[in-house]
């Protein structure tokens, strides 16, 4: 028993040393001691272990004032291990690869329009291949694939168990892992957006993210993590319907669930029109675009509103969208908001998002990540 124990408390004292380094560039034996009160003994050991399994590197000497010998630096080696995230969309795929501090270094976009047979796997996973393969990427530092899709996933995130945007519901992680080496997982795509966002806030508060694209995606983070609740159900709020005076049916059967009005589709229905040439005719007063721009943010209003009443929360504006809202825009919708709600005029719990890099892949390959470092 005192062995067990032992041994509890010297993989504790190495997971605390490892944990360190990603809240500092750079470290000592004395940081290390600072921050963890670990003996001198204890610290050169796991500084030791971390060296020989090259997550961490040496990094020159700190400088000092004082005589003697420098202090010897030390630093995450950033290419210790790596996740790779996908998105799978209608008419391509988009590959990336993150570093162990999270950061994206390498990307891929494939042109494949999706079908759900096995050649389709196929061919995604041989972009896979090649991906790691031109980017240099050692594939035994790669801790696993998050794929984001359009549709809920079973709590093990091996399954996917909703999908109507693309025809994937019943689809297993086993499509693709039967080519690649290393654990596949699924994730929701808003929930991967709304992980892009949380990984680049700064206030790292409860919150509800809308990701904005041609569809709408939903999430709700609580303590730093998505809420799903215990059926993966909980947080798709884009199929909470709204009484509005017209008829909108959305893809899932149902009519004027809030898909239909918030989703970039509600706001482009003309497919020759793209969202750029929409806000450029919006910066230059176009009057019909202006129209059709304040109509929708009179929709969205309303959606915030009825979710702000079921979660109160802030509210964070995600997706494709954010890439074009600007700071007027949350005043106009306050303003709508402040006019239609049933409680006085409140602090303003409305932002923008600021993951407009990828944030489905990126968002994907976050989990990876953590589990990795978790389990260090």
């Amino acid at each position: 028993m005192k062995d067990q124990g032992m041994k509890s408390i010297q993989k504790n004292n190495f997971s605390e040393t490892f944990h360190l380094f990603f809240q500092h560039d750079r470290v000592s034996k004395q940081v290390i001691s600072d921050n963890l009160g670990h003996s001198l003994p204890t610290i050169t050991s796991n500084l030791k272990k971390l060296l020989d399994r090259n997550l961490i590197i040496k990094d020159g000497e700190f400088t000092t004032q004082k005589t003697g010998r420098p202090a010897q630096a030390y630093k995450l080696n950033n290419n210790a291990f790596i996740s790779l995230g996908m998105a799978i969309f209608g008419d391509y795929v988009l590959i990336v690869a993150l570093n162990a501090r999270g950061e994206l270094f390498a990307e891929c976009r494939s042109d494949i329009v999706f079908k759900n047979i096995d050649n389709y796997y196929y061919k995604i996973s041989q972009v896979i291949k090649s991906f790691i393969t031109r980017k240099n990427i050692n594939e035994d530092c790669i801790t696993g694939l998050g794929i984001g899709i359009q549709g809920l996933v079973s709590q093990n995130q091996k399954k996917v168990i909703y999908s109507q945007i693309l025809p994937m519901q019943g689809v297993t992680t086993d499509v693709l892992q039967q080519y690649l080496s290393f654990p596949v997982s699924f994730l929701h795509d808003a929930d991967a957006v709304a992980l892009a966002e949380e990984r680049i806030s700064t206030h790292h508060e409860d919150a509800i993210y809308l990701s904005i694209g041609p569809h709408l995606g939903t999430a709700k983070m609580v303590d730093g993590k998505i809420y799903n609740g215990s059926r993966g159900r909980s947080g798709t709020m884009e199929h909470i319907t709204i009484a509005m005076s017209d008829k909108r049916l959305c893809y899932c059967g149902r009519y004027n669930c809030i898909e239909t009005y918030i989703a970039i589709n509600a706001l482009i229905s003309d497919d020759k029109e793209t969202l750029s040439q929409f806000f450029n005719l919006v910066d230059q007063g176009d009057a019909p675009t202006l129209q059709r721009w304040h109509q929708y943010l009179d929709d969205v209003s309303e959606a915030i509103m009825n979710l702000h009443m079921f979660v109160d929360s802030p509210i964070v504006l995600a997706g494709e969208l954010s890439m074009y809202l600007k700071a007027h825009d949350i005043d106009y919708l306050e303003n709508r908001i402040s006019k239609i709600s049933v409680f006085p005029k409140e602090n303003s719990y409305l932002s923008i998002g600021n993951a407009h890099n990828h944030p489905v892949a990126v968002g994907a390959a976050l989990p990876l990540i953590k589990k990795f470092i978790k389990n260090i």
